[in-house]
């Protein structure tokens, strides 16, 4: 018989996520298994919520390249998908030089990504949906398999609105809770130079989550057996979002189906 196991160095990855931060339980979980089934997660947050800090820790825990930029009002492709080559404009063709930006990095970090505007837009929803990059003529694979986005907005027009669907995971970063506020004063006091890393001096977690660690659970979780009364309780759900939640909330086919599978994946994650 096949049997399941937990995904090697997952506790430990989330103990490097979480260290130093009070309240951020819920949001190491999400980003280790948006990394896990190679999904994209949006964390909506007020400035000083520990967003930023969180989504960096990504790159302790993750093998490949990470790219990480904020975004403006006056960000341009040249700041995302990098430079174009002047070799290749001499020659007469629009090519850029992609090495160290989002085109070839495997885990990205993307903060007020809703400040993107339509000079970059188009390509940033291919690289996410499609995993697909054009460069001048040339359509290429790129090797991303996570990003985690952040903002201080919800996006406020129907551009925004398709970029917003391309994050299947999605959460809201309160403040501190009242009760958690001692404790979270004697971490400052305690920690006097916070650490942006996280956890980045421990090497035994550093890279244990890779895109190829990602594909095999995504094939193991194949296995995992999906109850039709579970599948029954994941339909009423939606039904409940669209006729009786306030405000109503229409879930896609697609984001209806992606989500099941992620469920899978969690299950497959923790054997």
């Amino acid at each position: 018989g096949f049997a399941f196991r937990p995904v090697a160095g997952l506790r430990e990855a989330y103990g490097s996520i979480t260290a130093g931060l009070m309240e951020r339980s819920v949001e190491a979980k999400l980003m280790l298994l948006a990394a896990l089934a190679g999904e994209h997660l949006f964390l909506l947050g007020a400035p000083g919520t520990a967003k930023s800090l969180v989504a960096r820790r990504l790159s302790t825990v993750c093998s490949g390249a990470f790219f990480e930029r904020l975004l403006t009002r006056f960000s341009v492709p040249e700041e995302i998908f990098g430079p174009l080559s002047l070799q290749a404009l001499e020659q007469d063709e629009l090519r850029r030089k992609t090495q160290g930006y989002l085109p070839e990095c495997d885990v990205a970090f993307i903060d007020e990504i809703f400040k993107a505007n339509s000079s970059i837009l188009n390509t940033l929803l291919m690289i996410l949906n499609d995993r697909l990059f054009d460069n001048g003529e040339l359509r290429t694979r790129v090797p991303l398999w996570c990003v985690v986005a952040a903002s201080n907005e919800l996006p406020d027009s129907d551009e925004l609105d398709a970029l917003y669907d391309r994050f299947l995971l999605r959460r809201c970063v309160q403040r501190i809770s009242p009760e958690a506020v001692p404790g979270f004063l004697r971490l400052a006091l305690d920690t006097e130079t916070p650490d942006d890393t996280g956890g980045a001096g421990d090497a035994d977690v550093e890279g244990v989550l890779s895109a190829q660690a990602s594909a095999d659970l995504r094939e193991r979780a194949r296995r995992v057996e999906f109850p039709d009364s579970l599948l029954q309780i994941v339909a009423e759900l939606r039904e409940y979002l669209a006729e009786e939640a306030e405000p109503p909330y229409r879930v896609s086919d697609r984001r209806l189906a992606k989500a099941v599978r992620l469920v899978r994946v969690a299950a497959a994650a923790v054997g």
